[in-house]
């Protein structure tokens, strides 16, 4: 029997209150299987038990810093353990990755344990919910997403039987709400997420599902939608990124999610029971070609049909087609934070605009505004003369 030790590097408040670490805790999973001692902590707690293996997760790439604090205080605390270092920035970043000190850089997923299911159960804090993922991949090309360079192009499905199995083994273990991570959920869905949502129905599993990630719209279908809801889904959520064809087109998305498209699967959801005010639609904000008049167009639309509109602020990620469009090839990865980051050389809006679409966001209710969020932004606000100009326009 070995001894492993799992570490979760420090986190910001801004991560962590519905996102797990699924890659470590399938190695937990894995590594329980094979009758060894595993643990699990968050940085800085000292473990029970000296390490024989340790595994050092990561996550957005501007945290390294965390990361980099996390290796270097458990290699020194256990010389003569064996550290290697995964997750999404060792992935993106393997070279810079090295420079903390672990002994291995692991670049994709654990060969082993990615055949198993995760296992929160080892969690050292509550948490009543658990990921799970039914394919990995996307068959998209969005310039701004990394999502190929982790999983490699297309989609990999996992069997509906495998996945039964794997909501039935975190059902056991009493995670009642599951959340699915994938990336491209209804690709092919007539042979893939209709197919666990009948096994499911058939099964009487009982569990509460939510699609926390933007599905895409365009392959919404009735079926899917009245599956999804007789399975226990609770929540769905899309994703539009911009209601400007031209904006889109530039992202590369031109085929995918216009207005059109989510207004027919929002009436595929209104049909089979989902309540619009638990729906949630993504939109990007703070590419170099984007205008303020298309974010907040992109805004007052998801408003007027009632759902949630939730504004991404974008984070440019390495090695994607925005990054280097961007140049960004000599920044240091810390100064790419959403919170602070704004696309260099543009002209189209300042940060503290981005600021005030999340603050306006939060102003509008389910087909309602709040008259006290535009006096706000009238009085107090430092966004600049046009944010209030296209803002007023509606």
């Amino acid at each position: 029997m070995n001894n492993i030790l799992l570490v979760e590097p420090r986190k910001r408040r801004s991560w962590g209150k519905n996102n797990q670490y699924i890659g470590l805790l399938r190695i937990a999973n894995y590594h329980k299987s094979q009758g060894d001692r595993v643990e699990y902590i968050v940085d800085p707690a000292t473990p029970r038990h000296h390490p024989d293996l340790i595994y050092v997760t990561s996550m957005f790439t501007y945290w390294y810093p965390e990361v980099y604090k996390a290796v270097v205080r458990y290699k020194a605390l256990f010389p003569e353990a064996h550290l290697m270092l995964g997750g999404i920035y060792a992935t993106l970043c393997s070279e810079h990755a090295k420079k903390s000190g672990a002994d291995e850089v692991m670049v994709g997923q654990h060969p082993e344990a990615k055949a198993y299911p995760p296992d929160p159960s080892v969690l050292p804090y509550p948490q009543d919910f658990a990921y799970l993922f039914t394919s990995y991949g996307c068959n998209r090309a969005c310039t701004y997403c990394a999502t190929h360079i982790l999983y490699g192009r297309g989609i990999r499905q996992v069997e509906p039987k495998k996945v039964i199995e794997e909501v039935q083994f975190l059902k056991e273990r009493g995670f009642q709400r599951i959340l699915l991570g994938d990336d491209n959920l209804l690709f092919n869905s007539e042979g893939h997420i209709n197919l666990i949502c009948e096994e499911i129905i058939k099964r009487k599993l009982k569990v509460g599902i939510h699609v926390p990630g933007g599905m895409a719209a365009k392959d919404f279908t009735q079926e899917t939608a009245c599956l999804m809801k007789a399975a226990g889904f609770k929540e769905i959520s899309f994703a539009i990124e911009s209601t400007s064809a031209e904006v889109r087109k530039k992202m590369g998305r031109a085929k995918n999610t216009g207005e059109e498209d989510l207004l027919q699967a929002l009436s595929y959801a209104d049909k089979a029971g989902f309540k619009r005010q638990e729906t949630n639609v993504y939109f990007i904000i703070g590419l170099s070609y984007q205008t303020i008049r298309d974010m907040v167009d992109t805004l007052v639309f998801l408003v007027q049909c009632g759902v949630w509109g939730h504004p991404q602020r974008f984070t440019p990620i390495p090695n994607t087609a925005e990054w280097g469009r961007m140049g960004l090839q000599d920044w240091d990865l810390e100064d790419l934070h959403y919170k602070d980051f704004v696309a260099p050389d543009q002209e189209n809006f300042t940060g503290a605009d981005l600021d005030a679409i999340y603050k306006i966001a939060r102003f509008f209710n389910i087909g309602t505004r709040y008259t006290s969020g535009f006096n706000w932004l009238e009085d107090k606000s430092r966004v600049s003369v046009r944010f209030k100009e296209a803002l007023r326009s509606f």
